[in-house]
């Protein structure tokens, strides 16, 4: 018979917190979202992983406004939008149906400083069947990689405002926006940054991108602390790599020693990511992934974050404890270490090779 001593008390009570904070944290106590009948921005919304997900919500009922820079792409997808959202109900006692008088829209701006974000943020308020969002998506950004000697100036700057400026400049107006509305009627408004893989550890080739999407993370977990003051929900996404017009021109400049780290991991297609996302947002997940890979990182990686699910979460911390370091240690240094000829012909350096 198992005697009721301290340690046993403290397991248990152990054991019960898991399971709440597993509940909680997979909106068991909460009423799960919806985009049916909802109000949504998304950035970077005209390709990729944006585009997926604007289509993606259309087709479950949300009215949808994608901002990018390019008016061309903002026509071609907006068209795409409109023919995957539902057609309106045959009456407007119709259950289960998509939502009615959906209204999508394109904005092209520059969302990388304050001003054209909270420009393109009024379009979307106070435009033509306009309103606060419930839900604003960041997921404008793009990479371009090489090496960190031989990258410029120019294209950190480029980075830094693609990458970290565009997420917080929208995330600012968003939020401004929304804690000087009156309540949602339809739950909590959201906001949700996308951040990658990256964004919980480092690679070679990838310094003009990691540091941002570290950045993000950073980002995500204050205002996730701060806006609980505002009632306001924030999300981050933490993809791998997904297939994509952007993508195939990060393949341009991208090493070859990155390349070979990265193996023949099969990119993710954006719709896959999409429905992932919103998987996880439904869910009420902080930290969101879509792959086994990027969920062993998070699960390592919580920080100040609230946990995915708390049992699984233990065994896969347990798995990348063991994994992880080995990774990195056969996986990734060693081949850098096996390329350090290769990368000092490629970038004409002396043949002197360290010693560590």
């Amino acid at each position: 018979m198992i005697s009721i001593t301290p340690p046993v008390i403290a397991a248990v009570l152990v054991a019960l917190l898991s399971i709440v904070l597993s509940a909680a944290a997979m909106g068991l106590f909460s009423k799960r979202w919806t985009p049916a009948h909802k109000n949504v921005f998304i950035s970077g919304g005209s390709q990729g992983l944006g585009l997926a997900l604007a289509k993606l919500l259309a087709s479950q009922g949300a009215s949808v406004t994608i901002c990018s820079r390019t008016q061309s792409k903002l026509d071609a997808a907006l068209k795409e939008i409109q023919a995957a959202s539902r057609p309106a109900p045959a009456s407007s006692t119709a259950q289960g149906t998509k939502s009615r008088n959906q209204v999508h829209r394109a904005i092209a701006a520059d969302l990388s400083t304050f001003a054209g974000a909270k420009e393109a943020l009024g379009k979307a308020t106070h435009g033509p069947h306009g309103s606060v969002p419930d839900a604003v998506f960041c997921c404008a950004g793009g990479a371009k990689p090489g090496y960190f000697i031989e990258q410029t100036e120019q294209d950190f700057e480029a980075g830094i405002r693609t990458d970290y400026w565009t997420a917080l400049s929208t995330a600012h107006a968003a939020a401004n926006a929304m804690v000087r509305a009156p309540p949602s009627s339809s739950g909590p408004r959201k906001i949700i940054l996308v951040s990658s893989i990256l964004g919980f550890f480092g690679m070679v080739g990838y310094s003009q991108y990691t540091p941002m999407k570290h950045a993000i993370r950073g980002l995500a977990e204050s205002l996730r602390s701060e806006f609980i003051l505002y009632g306001i929900d924030v999300h981050a996404y933490f993809p791998a790599t997904i297939l994509s017009p952007g993508y195939e021109v990060e393949n341009q400049t991208k090493p070859a020693i990155t390349k070979e780290i990265e193996g023949s991991d099969e990119p993710l297609t954006p719709e896959a990511c999409a429905a992932g996302l919103l998987k996880g947002v439904q869910r009420g997940n902080f930290f969101i992934t879509t792959d086994f890979l990027s969920d062993l990182f998070r699960s390592t990686s919580v920080g100040g974050g609230t946990p995915g699910n708390g049992f699984l979460d233990v065994f896969k911390r347990f798995i990348g404890i063991i994994a992880i370091p080995i990774w990195r240690a056969v996986a990734a240094d060693r081949s850098i270490r096996l390329y350090r000829e290769k990368h000092r012909d490629e970038v004409k350096l002396s043949k002197r090779v360290p010693s560590h």
